[in-house]
């Protein structure tokens, strides 16, 4: 990938350098993606504000895709315009526009940066996704392929059984391809540590479990910079063994790797509101929501933002929050949880019992005994009342016990 300077339109001397410093800025949080080579930004400040043909220029530096941006002040706000252009097709294939206050530009350029760069990676891995494995007879090829496929199925795609499903083909064929490829192994325990804590698999919960630890083990031995590797670490540690300081160490480590790695932040926030720390977790999911506002792990902030909000005794706020999650992902099963106890404790008790019926469709919340296992593993023992009020509500409502 090349990244052009931003060009400038109208925009006072006095804040012409902010085409060298968010060109800049980009080009640094690009390069930490994994699967990205980016030309360093020497070779592309010397195209200045005259920029070639995305295709010749594709051609001279040898990419395969072009980002041209333009920066431009539009009253008291700056516009700030990015384009991807396919160089071997010389078609745009992704496009997004960012305001910001002029200014406040130095408080607001570093979230920019990093929605743009989460975005360009979502991008070009559903570019790469769409590769076809079998157009080439090279195993690594085919097993990149796989794994970026997975990868869209996992990280693009709204969790449910069936992406699931997909993504752990998929990825089994990129290990057994190439045993050394992190992205495939990476993709493989999640894909398990999804199985194992939702009951999506007839496999028994702790072999899944066990297998996505190594897994993503072997996924962060293999890749060390690779910050899915690290963000699915955390979630199989804190789950299955119980290892909060581990998966939040591992969290923070992929935010050295990646700024921009909005689930990061929404994880990190779970993990507060879990200790009883509610205002910082709401900040960090806000964190998470500026960075990412699209992206189809959201549904896991909206949770927390709900959870939060039950903990602090706002049952509507949790409830306008559940909404807000159900219209991202319609089956993830603990909006439901949080809504059913947000609408008992409004005295909505036709919605709660409407919505325990459909937690009980789900194997990971069917009873209480299945949710204590579920979520009880990730809560600090300083903030085990809130999840015992949260189960009570829940008996209350008509969950069974066992």
């Amino acid at each position: 990938m090349a990244v052009l300077p931003f060009v400038i339109r109208g925009l006072p001397e006095s804040l012409s350098f902010l085409s060298d410093s968010l060109t800049g800025a980009l080009i640094s949080e690009l390069s930490r993606q994994p699967g990205l080579t980016v030309v360093a930004l020497g070779t592309m400040l010397t195209f200045g504000q005259k920029h070639p043909p995305p295709q010749t220029l594709a051609r001279e530096l040898g990419v395969r895709y072009v980002v041209d941006g333009q920066l431009e002040q539009r009253g008291e706000t700056l516009q700030v315009g990015v384009q991807v252009v396919d160089g071997h097709r010389g078609t745009q294939t992704w496009a997004d526009e960012l305001a910001l206050p002029a200014k406040a530009w130095h408080a607001t350029a570093t979230v920019v940066v990093g929605r743009l760069a989460r975005a360009l990676r979502f991008e070009l891995n559903d570019l790469a996704s769409q590769e076809t494995a079998a157009a080439t007879s090279d195993a690594e090829v085919q097993a990149r392929a796989f794994a970026a496929q997975a990868w869209v199925q996992l990280f693009a795609r709204a969790q449910t059984p069936d992406t699931n499903r997909r993504a752990t083909r998929l990825a089994r064929s990129a290990v057994a391809l190439a045993p050394e490829l992190s992205q495939g192994w990476m993709c493989l325990g999640y894909a398990d540590w999804r199985a194992g804590l939702y009951r999506w698999s007839d496999e028994p919960r702790d072999e899944l479990m066990a297998r996505a630890v190594a897994e993503t083990e072997r996924a962060v031995a293999l890749d060390p910079r690779d910050p899915d590797a690290h963000y699915v670490l955390a979630l199989a540690v804190r789950h299955f063994l119980g290892q909060r300081q581990r998966a939040d160490e591992a969290l923070r480590h992929c935010l050295r790797l990646s700024s921009s790695y909005a689930p990061a932040y929404g994880l990190l926030a779970q993990s507060l509101e879990r200790r009883g720390r509610h205002d910082e977790a709401r900040a960090l999911c806000d964190r998470a929501f500026e960075l990412s506002p699209l992206e189809p792990l959201r549904v896991i902030w909206h949770f927390v933002r709900a959870e939060a909000s039950l903990a602090t005794g706002e049952p509507q706020a949790a409830l306008d929050e559940v909404q807000r999650g159900l219209v991202v992902n319609p089956s993830y099963g603990q909006l439901y949880l949080a809504g059913a106890v947000a609408a008992w404790r409004l005295g909505a008790q036709g919605v709660a019992r409407e919505w325990i019926e459909v937690l009980r469709q789900h194997p990971a919340f069917a009873t209480l005994e299945a949710v204590r296992l579920t979520i009880g593993p990730t809560f600090d023992p300083s903030a085990l009342g809130q999840l015992e009020r949260l189960l009570d509500t829940l008996r209350e409502a008509g969950i069974p016990a066992g």
